[in-house]
């Protein structure tokens, strides 16, 4: 089963971004939980101060929750602004391979990340 755990910064100010580069830092020298397939982090296209970390599972039915990962996230964050954390289930999906564009440019993230 995939699901997502959506963390969501709402700042008063210009998010860190050295800040978040340290966290994430931090998060890929700590021992991966084992059913972490990958994290994302989004800026909001125009509001400077809005920031949301995306951290995708896969896992058996039963455990999806905020993951201690997550709440470690949210936690290191909380003094920065307005928080939300959500868990989300996926429960359909569309893929199109056909759009080589795309898939080479995950290709590409993906390659930068590891």
């Amino acid at each position: 089963m995939k699901w997502i755990e959506i963390i969501t910064l709402r700042s008063p100010a210009r998010v860190n971004t050295q800040f978040v580069d340290e966290l994430l830092e931090e998060l890929r020298q700590s021992d991966s939980p084992k059913d972490l397939a990958e994290i994302k982090i989004y800026h909001h296209s125009v509001l400077e101060t809005d920031l949301s970390i995306h951290i995708y599972w896969k896992s058996e039915p039963g455990a999806q929750a905020k993951s201690p990962l997550g709440l470690r996230v949210y936690s290191a964050l909380k003094n920065l602004g307005l928080m939300n954390h959500s868990v989300w289930i996926e429960t359909a999906a569309l893929e199109f391979p056909g759009n080589s564009e795309i898939s080479s440019r995950r290709s590409e993230v993906h390659h930068v990340h590891q």
